[in-house]
């Protein structure tokens, strides 16, 4: 019997042996496959902005090896990098989808930081639609976590993403206040590669305010910096920002050099936003040209991708354009069609530069039609805009704003000219009237005194 018992516990520990080398082995095996998923996921990160071909097949790599093992962190991840690059390519519907899934599995282990990126990419996305409220919400999400944490880096890029959103909502003290806390926290962590979206976003804070000069040198920064770093999508909007600036000098043959280039990687890149942005702005310069055909038919291009890509705000700055373009072919009535098409889509996502540039083109296309009514009321709906935008932009220092004012004042030139001339008419018509009733009085007179 000893013999038999003896016999027994020396087979349950060979057993109990074998099966810890096996957990050892399977451990061993699962630590593995875990470690390949975090490479392939890294290495996926490290090239979607210089090959998004290779990129797309790592992530797809880690996400086939991570369901394999059940490893849900590395599964997240892969699906938010999957995510991204259809972010990258326009497929916003297909982004929203992996981006959800990401969130299923980051929700299974509570890793809140896989959540708070999954936010942020999935607000970036509501803010290319336009969809501005929505995209607050979730990069309001996503900034409460990495205010938690204290995650520096995290802050800095959720500041500069809300900052976008005041951007396009014509908020542009909130906006460069966010942008200038994100750019101070990139210096202090010394991360000049993610300080160049910052960058990018501060040039187009100057454009916009008239200062032309400092705004090329900030993209020139860009561009030297995004090249650094091999980041092609940064460079391209760099030298589409660039081409902006020119344009906006007058130097048609600068800007169509920029734009050019930017147009060869944003090809490259297969970046439908990004194609559909630069064409609007070689359509501009055509126009410029008084090559109205060629500038429209560019203008179309650009709105064909903007809807395909349900990117609202693309298309209502489209319309306007399109409008700009009939105007200057003297079709007023089929501009007007298309500022107020633009117009609706401006004021149903809360696009208030877009708004305030209908206002401005539809006062003018009424007024070539002597429709002077309608363009009197269209006058009223600009300066009360103008108005409220300026007092939110500044409503304490005048003189921070001297060059931005100046600027708002060339550009509202044709209005005040507008302005003149339905005062003149006006003024003429009611002596037309004066004049008419004084003759039909006359008339009725003469009327009664021959009877």
């Amino acid at each position: 019997m000893k013999i038999k018992s003896k016999n027994i516990l020396f087979t349950l520990l060979i057993i109990l042996l074998n099966l810890s080398v096996i957990l050892v082995a399977q451990t061993h095996s699962e630590s593995k496959i875990k470690t390949k998923v975090d490479s392939l996921n890294k290495k996926c990160i490290e090239n979607w902005y210089s090959d998004r071909e290779l990129a797309s097949n790592l992530a797809e790599q880690a996400l086939d090896l991570a369901i394999e093992a059940k490893y849900l962190k590395g599964k997240g991840s892969a699906l938010n990098n999957i995510g991204n690059i259809h972010l990258f390519k326009g497929n916003y519907d297909k982004a929203l989808e992996y981006y959800h899934k990401a969130i299923e599995s980051f929700e299974l282990i509570d890793l809140k930081e896989g959540i708070a990126n999954c936010n942020n990419n999935i607000g970036l996305i509501y803010e290319y639609q336009g969809e501005y409220d929505q995209a607050l919400n979730y990069l309001q999400k996503s900034l409460s976590f990495e205010i938690e944490k204290n995650n520096r880096e995290g802050i800095a890029s959720s500041y500069n993403n809300i900052a976008s959103i005041y951007y396009y909502l014509a908020k542009y003290e909130e906006s460069l206040e966010f942008f200038t806390k994100s750019a101070s926290i990139y210096d202090e962590l010394d991360n000049e590669k993610e300080k160049v979206s910052c960058l990018i976003n501060i040039a187009a804070l100057n454009e916009i305010q008239g200062y032309y000069k400092k705004s090329i040198k900030i993209n020139q920064e860009v561009i030297r910096l995004s090249r650094k770093y091999k980041n092609k999508h940064e460079e391209a909007m760099g030298l589409h920002n660039l081409g902006s600036n020119y344009f906006l000098l007058s130097n048609l043959e600068e800007s169509a050099r920029y734009l050019n280039k930017a147009l060869i990687l944003r090809d490259e890149l297969n970046d439908k936003s990004g194609i559909s942005s630069t064409l609007k702005y070689l359509g501009r310069i055509y126009e410029k040209k008084k090559q109205f055909d060629r500038a429209i038919d560019l203008y179309f291009q650009s709105l064909k991708l903007s809807e395909e890509l349900e990117d609202k705000r693309g298309i209502a700055e489209t319309f306007t354009l399109i409008g700009e373009n009939l105007m200057e072919k003297g079709n007023y009535s089929r501009a007007t069609e298309y500022f107020y098409q633009s117009l609706e889509i401006a004021r149903e996502i809360g696009a208030r530069a877009e708004v305030l540039a209908n206002y401005q083109q539809l006062t003018m296309a009424y007024a070539s039609i002597n429709e002077f009514d309608s363009s009197s009321n269209y006058i009223d709906l600009y300066a009360t805009l103008k108005d409220s935008l300026s007092i939110e932009d500044n409503p304490e220092n005048d003189s921070t704003n001297e060059k931005s004012d100046k600027k708002a004042e060339r550009q509202s030139d044709k209005i005040r000219f507008y302005r003149i001339v339905l005062a003149i008419t006006s003024f003429i018509v009611l002596i037309l009237l004066a004049i008419l009733f004084i003759k039909r009085r006359v008339h009725s007179e003469k009327s009664l005194f021959r009877h």
